[in-house]
């Protein structure tokens, strides 16, 4: 290793990019364990990345605690997962994640309001593009804009 430094880290590269990739292939079957889908959260995350995967979209999800951010990584979607807290202690956390990118902001009470000043911000950053479409992931287990224990995923074209 000490005389082909880059070819060695060449080679753990195509490792895990083949590791991953069986693993991927082998949680996306539809045999998953019930106990795995038993839980809400859990099943709305496994679906959400799938979604996401399938269309090639990042995934927005917005967070006061971390925890469906937390989740959707877990299921190691192939895209970015962008997450949105009002919390700087759950945003320096969830950067240890993979695939989170992790941003903060103050919520609105109107969820199209917050919607709308994220999607601004990661234009800003060119982290999206106008015309490119995204996963919006509404759930967790602290509500931001639902009184009721409702959960939404949506797919949405970027607009300027």
């Amino acid at each position: 290793m000490h005389r082909y430094p880059l070819k060695a880290v060449h080679v753990m590269h195509v490792v895990s990019l083949r590791t991953e990739s069986s693993l991927q292939n082998s949680t996306s079957s539809l045999s998953q364990s019930a106990a795995h889908k038993s839980h809400m959260g859990e099943m709305f995350a496994f679906h959400s990345s799938t979604m996401a995967d399938t269309l090639s979209t990042p995934i927005i999800v917005f967070t006061r605690t971390g925890s469906m951010a937390i989740i959707l990584s877990h299921n190691r979607p192939s895209s970015t997962i962008f997450a949105f807290t009002n919390n700087e202690r759950v945003k320096q956390r969830l950067a240890l994640y993979h695939g989170v990118v992790p941003l903060s902001m103050e919520f609105s009470a109107d969820a199209e309001e917050t919607f709308s000043r994220a999607i601004k911000l990661l234009l800003s950053k060119s982290l999206v593009r106008v015309g490119q479409f995204v996963t919006l992931v509404q759930s967790g287990a602290q509500p931001i804009w639902r009184r009721h224990s409702t959960h939404h995923i949506q797919v949405r074209k970027v607009q300027s």
